[in-house]
């Protein structure tokens, strides 16, 4: 796959890719003039919205809402009557035209532009309403570098060529009236212009230009609505002094749903005033995707049957499983060679990126530390304080850095896809070799699933339309279509959450100050000292990397022939209980082999590298030997012979032996203590030195068990989740909708972040953290095996057990 140029700067500081000519050099008193005239009709146009607003905000509120989605329609067509139909308009147009086309000059102007002002978003009921709110109640230049931000693809993909004026910088913030707004200043002399616009603090005159022709039509395009939807009042009576002004109203609520989701959040940004950053909500996800990255950790270490199902989703979407252009199967398909390339990447990519979140959960730490350290001296107008530059750089970088894991699952996930591969094949042979390299075989065009997931996959396309665009557009057309949402495999819609996520701390950061934005190649004279400060955190890392190349792990870890049999799901008898042994001793076996082989390539294996940032006393669930139950037991197994053994991880002892075949040993039967606080993130070291032991990242207290009363529904959910697999009675899937409904019940706030990725923050419960789970996907509902891996998580995060819930009170006595 192609790479795009890397961008080089003008003497201005204007982004001009490949030296393409911009759209005009004009000299500085034609910018001049031009800027008159926009700001002239910017600021008329908005005192007349405040204007209205001031007096009649209220009443557009009502007459808005009561209208149809057709009349609705209706109204904004006639304001703007080529208004783009379709969320993105600014993607479908790059899809259209070929470069030529667009340097020939684009027919789509209008929708690189504004590509927030569409028939799709606008018609829902709040949305005109916000940005009435926010473009009316603020002043024109608290928009300018975020409208500057939404044209950055046309800029990009060269629809939009602005003019260049060498030497010169233009102002926005701080100007609030037509005669400042916008005003030039010379570089001559002046050092402080120069250098506040290669910090992004001002405009490049060009990029200026477009800023006001962007805003002049937007709120043209609010006034005109107003008139249309207060028809009946003459545009000169509404803004009369002798009509009142009316206190601003409350705050438009957003569409009623059930759960708040991220997607809808963002959906809102652009009609909204923009935010200023959340640092503790940030902190919050980073935390949550940490402890995501822990737990499956644990769980690949504990569960063969997670571990199974990772390494076949892994093995599945490898490119040997695509057909050549010539039908036939790469030779290493299904091979031992081709169970090690899978192996490894999971072995690897479970401790990678672990040691990548806890750095970013170290990084955003500082960040919040030094925002407050700087809280008084930090201003929009003034370029950021040195180390809080470079921590965000590093913050950002790190999570460039996690982004490629899942970009490159993708790029062999897509087009191994059962919905997609019709699309792609492998190139032939080359001189008797097999190809990996991918090939498009049909066209995708008229397929904008297809075409949107194969856009974040090629470097040059995902570069130009960015990454958080398609994602953006992803998100609509699987939410808008449940066919399409279905098309998606799980382990693709699991990888893409996951960058979703990414993506969307990166934009908040780029929210913070204009020198985190992305209109400019700010901060270039930091990368080298960014990316050696993040070297520094994972030196140990790149040696496990070389060393696992050596390490033949087919042999014992290939989930085939029944190894990693784990039917958790079933009910306990003697012939269920042998095979969960047998599976869970096998499991041991591969991870002991893994970690020894670790131990005397690098001196110590992945997970001592990491021991210090996990909990000090750490156990793993291990299935003691079948006891037939006897006749006073009722089928129960007795207190002397528990359903579930916590023993620690043979694989962390020094000597490191290699266990017998005949099973594992069960030193210790006795369930964990119930966990409710950690103390805080862990602090990191170098990966290459031995932290002291006294060094607690997990330390947790352990207050007497309390009951957790919940409604009736909640409790059958967690009587699933924890369900004793002795009953005689097995519990069925569990509704997704159920499994809100009970973490609601019990204390979180459930959100849904982005794609199968839901966020759930404590509310009423005494606990530090928030955890994540992965919706069902394609389906709905919790398969029973899912249902008690979720059991686990929460009893290794919060030590709960199925002894902990009870039904509330009133819907006990309902039930009586």
């Amino acid at each position: 796959m192609s790479v795009l140029p890397t961008p080089s700067r003008t003497s201005n500081g204007y982004e001009n890719v490949d030296g393409h000519e911009p759209s005009a050099r004009p000299t500085p008193i034609e910018v001049e003039k031009k800027v008159r005239e926009r700001s002239t009709r910017i600021f008329e146009d908005w005192k007349v919205l405040r204007a209205i607003l001031e007096r009649h905000e209220q009443v557009l509120r009502k007459r808005w809402t009561k209208k149809t989605r057709q009349q609705r329609t209706k109204i904004l067509e006639t304001v703007w009557p080529s208004m783009s139909p379709t969320h993105r308009p600014d993607l479908q147009a790059y899809w259209k035209e070929s470069e030529q086309q667009r340097l020939d000059g684009t027919r789509y102007r209008q929708a690189y532009l504004w590509p927030y002002i569409n028939v799709e978003e606008l018609v829902k009921s709040k949305t005109l309403l916000l940005f009435l709110n926010a473009r009316g109640r603020h002043t024109p230049d608290t928009f300018a570098h975020a409208d500057l931000e939404a044209v950055q693809m046309g800029c990009r993909s060269r629809a939009l060529r602005p003019a260049i004026l060498l030497t010169h910088t233009m102002l926005f913030h701080g100007q609030t009236d037509a005669e400042s707004y916008g005003r030039i200043v010379v570089w001559k002399g002046n050092h402080t212009a120069s250098r506040a616009l290669i910090s992004g603090i001002t405009l490049d005159p060009g990029m200026g230009l477009l800023v006001l022709e962007i805003q002049q039509g937007i709120l043209h395009f609010l006034v005109q609505s107003c008139f249309q939807i207060l028809h009946d009042m003459s545009p000169t009576h509404m803004i009369e002094a002798s009509v009142a002004v009316q206190p601003e109203p409350p705050a438009v609520n957003k569409d009623e749903q059930e759960w708040p989701s991220v997607v809808s959040m963002a959906s809102e940004t652009p009609y909204r005033v923009p935010a200023h950053l959340d640092i503790s909500r940030l902190q919050a996800i980073v935390a949550a995707k940490r402890s995501a990255a822990e737990d499956h950790i644990w769980a690949l270490r504990e569960d063969p049957g997670y571990f199974s199902d990772i390494v076949n989703e892994v093995g599945k979407n490898r490119i040997e499983s695509l057909l050549d252009i010539n039908g036939k199967q790469h030779p290493d398909y299904q091979t031992s060679h081709f169970w090690e390339f899978a192996l490894r990447k999971v072995v690897i990519n479970t401790y990678g990126s672990f040691i990548l979140w806890n750095i970013v959960q170290e990084r955003i730490t500082t960040l919040a530390s030094l925002i407050e350290e700087h809280s008084a001296n930090i201003s929009s107008e003034r370029e950021l304080p040195h180390d809080l530059r470079m921590a965000f750089n590093v913050l950002k970088h790190g999570l460039t850095q996690i982004a490629s894991g899942p970009i490159v699952s993708l790029t062999h996930a897509v087009p191994t896809s059962p919905a997609f591969c019709c699309y792609f094949a492998r190139a032939s042979e080359t001189l008797g070799t097999a190809s990996d390299e991918v090939v498009p075989v049909r066209s995708y065009d008229k397929d904008p699933l297809a075409r949107v997931l194969t856009s974040m996959v090629i470097e040059e396309t995902a570069k130009i339309c960015g990454l958080y665009e398609l994602m953006d557009e992803y998100e609509r057309i699987v939410q808008s279509d449940r066919k399409q949402k279905d098309r998606v495999t799980p382990f693709v819609a699991n990888q893409l959450s996951d960058l979703a996520v990414v993506l969307e701390i990166r934009r908040q950061i780029s929210l913070y100050h204009p020198m985190l934005s992305g209109a400019y190649n700010k901060n270039k004279e930091d990368t080298p000292e960014v990316t050696l400060e993040l070297s520094k955190s994972i030196a140990h890392f790149p040696s496990f990397k070389h060393a696992i190349r050596s390490l033949e792990m087919a042999s014992i870890g290939t989930p085939s022939s029944g190894r990693f049999y784990y039917p958790i799901e079933k009910r306990r008898t003697l012939r269920t209980t042998d095979a969960m042994r047998k599976a869970e001793m096998e499991l041991d076996i591969f991870w002991l082999t893994v970690d020894q082989h670790f131990v005397q390539e690098c001196g110590k294996s992945q997970h001592q590298a990491i021991q210090y940032l996990l909990p000090e006393h750490r156990s793993v669930q291990r299935t003691p030997e079948w006891v037939e139950p006897d006749d006073s037991s009722h089928g129960q197994r007795t207190e002397a012979s528990p359903e579930t053994a916590y023993i620690p991880l043979p694989h962390l002892n020094a000597d490191l032996e290699t266990p017998a075949r005949n099973g594992p040993v069960v030193p210790d039967a006795s369930p964990p203590k119930p966990r409710v606080k950690t103390r805080g993130p862990a602090t990191s070291a170098d990966l290459d030195n031995t932290p002291p032991p006294a060094l607690e990242a997990d330390a947790q207290t352990t207050p007497p068990r309390t009951l957790l009363p919940v409604s009736r529904r909640a409790f059958k959910v967690f009587a699933s989740l924890f369900h004793n697999p002795l009953q005689p009675v097995q519990p069925g899937e569990v509704p997704w909708h159920d499994f809100l409904h009970a973490m609601a019940a019990a204390g979180f706030a459930p959100e849904k972040l982005y794609g199968s990725v839901w966020q759930f923050t404590p509310t009423t419960l005494d606990v530090a953290r928030s955890i994540q789970f992965h919706e069902p996907h394609p389906g709905s509902k919790i398969p029973i095996a899912m249902a008690r891996r979720l059991g686990r998580r929460l009893n290794r995060a919060y030590g709960w057990t199925g002894d902990m819930f009870v039904v509330a009170e009133k819907d006990a006595a309902v039930a009586r």
